[in-house]
Formats: C-alpha cells, sequence, structure tokens
C-alpha cells in the first residue's frame, strides 16, 4: 500500500475508535506493513502510579512484564532519551543523546533477545500532561528504510493524540486559566519554584506583604490550598516547565 495511502487510513481508523486497545491494534496492524512490529504508547507516569487517567499500551508481551517486574523503567535508556530531546530518534542514536553508559546496555540486550532489536521512538511532550512516548520495534538486524520510518513515526504520533482523546486529554477549554498580571504571573513562577515569600519579595523588589497579597489572590483564584497544587496548576498551564520544578 503506499505510504500516504496507508497514513490517511490509520488516521481515520484512530479518530473512530472508542477505545485505546483497539487504537492500539490497528496502529500495529499499520506498522507491520512498513516493518515493524512491535509498538508502545506510553504516559511515563504509569510506571510509578498505576491510575485510569494514565496509560501504557504495548505488545511487547513478556518484555511488558519483565521491564515492570525489574523496574527497568527507572533507567530504561529509550524513555530518558525521549526526555531529552523533541525529535524522533533512532535506538542507535541512544549514545549520542545520553553518552555510553554501562547501565543502559544491558536493558537494550535484554530487549532484544525478546524481540525488540531495533527501534525509533518519538517523544511526546505537552504542557501539563505527563511526558510520554510512541516506540516501534523490530527484530530485525536492521531498520526499515528512511522514508518507512518516517510513515511510521507520523502514524504512533497519531496514535498517540488519540489515545490522549480516550482518556480525556487535552483538559477541556474552560480550563484555561484566567489571565494574570505581570507581577502576579511571576511571583507564581517563583513560588512554583520552590521560594520562600521573603524570598519572593526580595527577587521582585517588593515587600513581603505584597507578596502575602499575591499569594492570597493566587490560591483564591485556582482554587488552590497548598503552594504544591500552585506549583502544580502552574506546571499544567505550561507557566512553568518540569525541569524548572524539579531540576
Amino acid at each position: 500500500m503506499p505510504l500516504e495511502r496507508l497514513i490517511e487510513q490509520h488516521r481515520k481508523s484512530v479518530r473512530a475508535a472508542r477505545r485505546d486497545r483497539d487504537i492500539l491494534t490497528v496502529t500495529v496492524d499499520a506498522v507491520r506493513e512498513l516493518g515493524f512490529d512491535r509498538v508502545a504508547l506510553v504516559q511515563m507516569l504509569w510506571f510509578v502510579r498505576k491510575e485510569r487517567r494514565y496509560f501504557c499500551l504495548d505488545n511487547y508481551g513478556e518484555w511488558h512484564d519483565i521491564f515492570i517486574a525489574r523496574h527497568y523503567y527507572r533507567r530504561d535508556p529509550v524513555q530518558l532519551a525521549s526526555l531529552r530531546t523533541n525529535r524522533c530518534f533512532a535506538w542507535n542514536e541512544l549514545g549520542s543523546i545520553l553518552g555510553r553508559s554501562r547501565v543502559h546496555r544491558p536493558i537494550l540486550d535484554e530487549a532484544a533477545r525478546h524481540g525488540l532489536r531495533r527501534g525509533i521512538t518519538v517523544p511526546i511532550g505537552v504542557a501539563g500532561e505527563p511526558p510520554g512516548s510512541g516506540s516501534l520495534a523490530t527484530d530485525a538486524s536492521e531498520l526499515p528504510p528512511r522514508d518507512y520510518c518516517r510513515a511510521a513515526a507520523w502514524i504512533v504520533d497519531e496514535a498517540f493524540a488519540e489515545v490522549r482523546r480516550i482518556y480525556g486529554y487535552p483538559a477541556a477549554a474552560g480550563d484555561d486559566p484566567p489571565p494574570l498580571s505581570p507581577r502576579r504571573l511571576e511571583c507564581l513562577r517563583l513560588a512554583a519554584l520552590g521560594h520562600s515569600d521573603a524570598e519572593i519579595a526580595q527577587r521582585m523588589g517588593v515587600a513581603r506583604s505584597t507578596v502575602l497579597t499575591h499569594m492570597k489572590y493566587l490560591r483564591q483564584t485556582y482554587a488552590a490550598r497548598s503552594r504544591t497544587q500552585l506549583a502544580r496548576i502552574a506546571q499544567r498551564h505550561g507557566l512553568v516547565g518540569v525541569d524548572e520544578i524539579i531540576p
């Protein structure tokens, strides 16, 4: 099947799907025509907080169970690399993204023994949502041709977007943040970064009482009862990044 037709057929199928497993099935069928037989659509927070609002879909078989039982997700090079780049990457590029590490090689070798010998990953990052990725793997000694890999990346990106839809992402339009003045926005960002009221006052060059007034307004506006909640809200609306909150 021509690549453009395959991509369009997959797009229509996943957009009509009503279950996450149906999206995975359609995606597996599509990428098999491109030389891949394993697919994973993952929000990384699922591994540590298996809640219904997060997802981990794959057809990795036994490797899925081993990966979780041995806690490989804590140091998996594919997931780590997807947090450090915004472009699709082949697994043979991991060394250039992460640097060489003896910790990563055994995981990759063991994955290869379970049919994940070569692969590509598409990092997925949306403000306010857990970081995720879509991965495609094959047991072949080489990746499919470059145009096939590009088509497969497009397909897995579309699949991830539709799984997000099933799980209620993105947030409803009514969840848009109210406008903040530049000073209150600065106060919110500094609070989210962990600064105390006194430190915020010093950085902003204002009295501590002014900061207290700003913080009271922010808590009331966002219905937040703690600074932790404020930080989470700020991150959800893209006002601060995860790397800022957690260096």
